[in-house]
C-alpha cells in the first residue's frame, strides 16, 4: 500500500469512528499530520483502530 493510501485508509478510518467532519480546516490539518507520519506509523494507527 502506498504512502498515500494509508494516509487516505487512516483518515477513513477516524472519521468513521468519529462519525462526523468538523470543519474543512480540522481536515486539511489532520491530513497534513498524517502526511508527515512514516508507513509503519499509518499502519501501526490502523492496527490499533482495528
Amino acid at each position: 500500500m502506498s504512502h498515500k493510501e494509508l494516509v487516505d485508509k487512516v483518515s477513513q478510518d477516524l472519521f468513521k469512528r468519529s462519525g462526523k467532519l468538523e470543519s474543512q480546516r480540522s481536515w486539511l490539518a489532520m491530513r497534513n499530520y498524517l502526511e508527515q507520519l512514516d508507513s509503519e506509523q499509518l499502519k501501526a494507527m490502523l492496527r490499533e483502530a482495528a
